[in-house]
């Protein structure tokens, strides 16, 4: 698959309906969401319109999907499968809620952060809550492997976001430290996600596979999410524009300009990105950003990720679960977010 990087600077090339993607597991997502109901809405009104509020602004769902593309491929896994799709789901939002905390985002999905609504004790402790509750699903699973590998992405997860508040805020032209930064806080989640529905299936092999799969799709999921903040306009967006590089994280696009501009552009954008931009200086970014093609660099780096996530998935059976799988491949680097 080859992506034409030049296209990517407005809306995508086509329309990637995650609608037909879901449709082997739609009705495993149907019921998710009634399980994430039942699971965590409680006899307390205030809880009660805590989670209300997380539930009324569902993402993509994607890393739940994951789970249960990767269980319906691998054979099927009963009841397991949701109970692993709602555990990583929940981790998922959980550590969004303390990321705005640490962005200090007003918004989310369209919508009043937590922390902005109801301040940052409630936010902290909101996202806790998830957190136990998600584990709390995953030992319901008669899998051991299933909760060490979550426990794990978990581990990894909060370690890539401490590294990226310690390093990735401070502009650099490491390109390992951003891979290691997001492997952990992104692509391991989604490799367990999908390593865990092969576990649950009783499939290791096809489990070995699926995490592969997850590793480098998450990957490239991370990469183009980067490459967004900068490209996409705002009704695009789930949260503002440029709120990465507004917030001082070293992205591949930047890290690729700043290791090849010239001297003066290099010294030009380290000063920009010193301090908080202006919407003239963003404006300056992005034409230097242009000038050294790093959304272009930065698209192409996470074209081979997903073509590697594709080419993980050819020992496994064909199918409708499979066909959606290598979908998402596609997906992955063409998506508006």
């Amino acid at each position: 698959m080859t992506i034409d990087p030049g296209r990517r600077r407005g809306m995508p090339p086509f329309h990637m309906d995650l609608t037909a993607i879901y449709a082997p597991i739609r009705d495993d997502l149907d019921e998710l969401q009634n399980l994430l109901e039942r699971e965590l809405i409680t006899p307390d009104p205030f809880i009660g319109e805590l989670v209300r509020h997380v539930l009324s602004t569902p993402g993509k769902m994607i890393r739940p999907a994951l789970v249960c593309l990767s269980a319906k491929v691998s054979g099927g896994a009963a009841e397991a499968r949701l109970w692993i799709a709602g555990a990583v789901e929940l981790i998922h939002v959980a550590s969004l809620i303390h990321d705005d905390i640490i962005d200090a985002a007003d918004t989310r999905r369209g919508t009043p952060t937590v922390d902005v609504q109801w301040g940052n004790q409630i936010a902290v402790l909101l996202g806790d809550y998830l957190f136990a509750k998600a584990f709390d699903l995953l030992s319901r699973v008669r899998n051991p492997e299933v909760s060490l590998a979550m426990a794990a992405a978990s581990v990894q997860m909060s370690q890539g976001m401490i590294m990226e508040v310690k390093y990735g805020s401070q502009a650099h032209d490491d390109e390992g430290m951003y891979f290691q930064i997001i492997s952990g806080k992104t692509a391991h989640l989604f490799s367990a996600a999908c390593r865990a529905g092969g576990l649950a299936a009783g499939n290791r092999w096809a489990a070995d596979a699926l995490g592969t799969f997850g590793q480098e799709w998450g990957m490239a999921f991370q990469i183009t999410d980067d490459a967004l903040d900068l490209t996409s306009q705002a009704e695009q967006l789930g949260k503002p524009i440029h709120s990465d590089i507004r917030g001082g994280k070293t992205t591949l696009p930047l890290i690729h300009a700043l290791r090849t501009a010239g001297p003066a552009d290099r010294n030009r954008l380290l000063d920009l990105l010193a301090g908080p931009l202006r919407d003239g200086q963003m404006n300056e970014v992005r034409g230097l950003l242009s000038r050294y093609q790093g959304i272009e660099y930065a698209l192409e780096v996470a074209g081979g990720y997903s073509r590697r996530a594709a080419e993980s998935l050819t020992p496994l059976g064909g199918g409708p679960a499979k066909d959606s799988l290598l979908k998402l491949t596609e997906f992955v680097v063409v998506r508006s977010r």
